[in-house]
């Protein structure tokens, strides 16, 4: 089975995946789904102001390469 990790936050985003391991989709494919929880990157701040907003926030342990895919 091929290895694949994704971070889970926020139920409105997760919660589809977490149905489909329970169901047994992933094992379907080949895949062994584990999951870790969301961490923050970072303080939010409030800006008008597009260039102050950091890009990454939020993408953190995918772009760490600690999960595998990053669910958009």
């Amino acid at each position: 089975m091929k290895k694949v990790t994704s971070e889970i936050s926020g139920i409105v985003f997760s919660l589809p995946w977490v149905v489909a391991k329970d169901k047994g989709f992933f094992v379907d494919e080949g895949i062994d789904m584990e999951f870790v929880r969301a961490r923050t990157s970072g303080p939010v701040t409030h800006t008008e102001n597009p260039e102050e907003v950091n890009p990454i926030l939020g993408h953190t342990a995918f772009e760490e390469s600690q999960v595998s895919i990053y669910r958009a």
